[in-house]
């Protein structure tokens, strides 16, 4: 029984220590995030191959090998299998961008748009910069910013915008959107989910810099047709109040505009109030200023007794903040008490906008 023993015990270490070095093992180079609406997980990178599950934005997988443009990957379900390289981003990139996401929450919306065509969203203005993310044509987003950069054609965004190749600088917007997920598909890493936007989608939150003139401007009718017959480029629109009217309640439109080519310094040089003039049923230009060099954000407020308020930063000298107030269809500047008394922001007289 001895001599067994004897036998036995040394045998069950050797076949233990066979067992642990034969383990399946989980190493792992790192790990990345989707960046894309929807990334393949195939099953193979031979021309032969099965798509295996889709992927959405957000999702966290492990990086377990490389080959060319591809990249295996271990998800969190425990699969494993091959996603292009371009549709991952790695963790530094990730965590940008949700840092950005979470500078741009308290930030508020200065317009709302829809993409044009299909769009990058990088983590910094300029084509060169990391992509987070694309939006498909038509889809709604938020304008919370805007600044310049240098025009680069790249090869993964073509511009079929007239602009000339000459051109040194464009205008970009820092918008706010949502990712979208299959109806039902709740597994977000990482983000937190926002309004659905079909019955049973999840959404995702996210943030980041897009081509200006990719995105079209939700404009009302009044501010088109304003900025059309004064021949500035809306960067910002806001709806100051409403006023009684037989047809209804009309809403009065601020407009921060720009003149001439994309890539100004001044993020907007002329200021518009539209207000509805109910004894001729249209809008008539109530306010006008021009020669500005305007920063956003704009912000609207309130005064002493409930009128509608706008403010923002000036972009030169010493960067003071403009307050202006509309007394029924008159703006003027308010000026602080230090001041002196100099000349008010002019009120032109009103002429039609919009019939």
């Amino acid at each position: 029984m001895r001599r067994k023993l004897l036998i036995a015990v040394p045998l069950l270490a050797l076949v233990t220590l066979a067992a642990w070095m034969l383990r399946p093992k989980h190493e792992t180079l790192g790990e990345a995030f989707v960046s894309d609406k929807g990334a393949p997980l195939l099953s193979s990178i031979a021309q032969v191959r099965e798509q295996m599950v889709m992927l959405h934005y957000g999702e966290r997988v492990d990086v377990i090998g490389k080959r060319n443009d591809y990249v295996k990957v271990r998800t969190n379900a425990g699969m494993v299998g091959w996603v292009e390289s371009r549709q991952l981003m790695e963790t530094a990139l990730w965590q940008r961008s949700v840092k950005l996401l979470d500078q741009t929450r308290g930030m508020p919306v200065q317009a709302r748009g829809r993409t044009k065509v299909s769009t990058n969203m990088r983590v910094q203005p300029g084509r060169t910069e990391p992509r987070v993310y694309q939006f498909g044509r038509n889809v709604p987003v938020e304008i919370v910013g805007r600044a310049v950069a240098d025009w680069e054609q790249v090869t993964d965004e073509k511009d079929a915008s007239s602009e000339p190749e000459e051109t040194k600088k464009e205008d970009w917007f820092l918008v706010r959107g949502v990712a979208t997920r299959p109806p039902g598909d709740a597994s977000s890493h990482g983000a937190e989910s926002a309004n659905t936007t079909q019955p049973g989608d999840q959404t995702v939150p996210i943030a980041g810099w897009v081509v200006a003139r990719f995105v079209e401007l939700d404009l009302p009718d009044a501010v088109r047709e304003g900025a059309a017959s004064a021949n500035i480029r809306p960067m910002a629109w806001f709806e100051l109040n409403r006023v009684n009217d037989p047809s209804g309640a009309k809403p009065q439109y601020l407009v921060a505009a720009a003149r001439g080519p994309e890539g100004q310094v001044c993020d907007f040089t002329a200021l518009r109030v539209y207000t509805w003039y109910v004894k001729k049923s249209r809008y008539e230009t109530a306010f006008i200023e021009n020669n500005l060099c305007g920063q956003l954000p704009v912000r609207l407020d309130k005064g002493p007794k409930g009128e509608p308020e706008f403010r923002f930063r000036v972009m030169e000298g010493n960067r003071e903040e403009r307050v202006y107030r509309l007394n029924q269809t008159v703006v003027r500047r308010v000026r602080a008490a230090s001041e002196a008394s100099g000349k008010h922001g002019s009120a032109r007289p009103a002429k039609p906008a919009a019939r």
